[in-house]
């Protein structure tokens, strides 16, 4: 399997832990081998310019173009012209975690409503199935109506004939011995 996401400036990242979870920034500077330097930018994504750890990031497929620490406005506009945020909202992953924060935000009612929509539908799926498999079972038998029809006059088996035992002397018997069963 080959990489395409790496740590690099520019790299669209998606925060996994702490307050800022589930909002996108952009990797600004690396700082060492386990440390980022990122930024929301904040005027879009409410993500402060400020040091975070790799294990708290998820990279993206999205990167944009920037210079090293670049300023706020510079990074806004890239962001911007990037169209960042539609891109990642065309993402699986976006589309996930938006039914996810949907069906963390139900209540009761609304749990058990979605429990008999689901029910519903899985009813009328299984009505339409038996309805295909009931005519596919009448076509087949049709079919093999017609095939008899066409064959009023099957053609009779023959047997085989019968075929003689031949008597086939134990191994544990010599060779002297196997001849006298022969000659019997």
């Amino acid at each position: 399997m080959v990489f395409k996401r790496f740590v690099e400036i520019g790299r669209v990242a998606l925060i996994n832990y702490g307050p800022l979870a589930g909002k996108l920034c952009v990797i600004i500077d690396v700082l060492d081998q386990t440390r980022a330097f990122i930024d929301g930018p904040s005027s879009i994504t409410g993500v402060k310019r400020q040091m975070m750890p790799f294990r708290r990031l998820s990279l993206t497929d999205i990167k944009i173009t920037i210079p090293h620490s670049p300023r706020l406005s510079t990074l806004v506009k890239a962001f911007k012209d990037g169209k960042v945020q539609e891109k990642w909202d065309r993402t699986a992953w976006a589309k996930k975690q938006v039914v996810k924060q949907k069906r963390e935000s139900l209540n009761d009612f609304d749990r058990f409503k979605v429990m008999l929509a689901r029910k519903k539908r899985s009813q009328g799926v299984r009505k339409e199935l038996k309805k295909v498999i009931k005519d596919h079972r009448k076509a087949l038998a049709a079919k093999v109506e017609k095939a008899k029809a066409a064959n009023k006059n099957p053609v009779k088996r023959v047997r085989p004939a019968k075929v003689k035992k031949v008597k086939v002397a134990p191994s544990t018997k010599t060779a002297a011995s196997a001849k006298k069963v022969e000659a019997k």
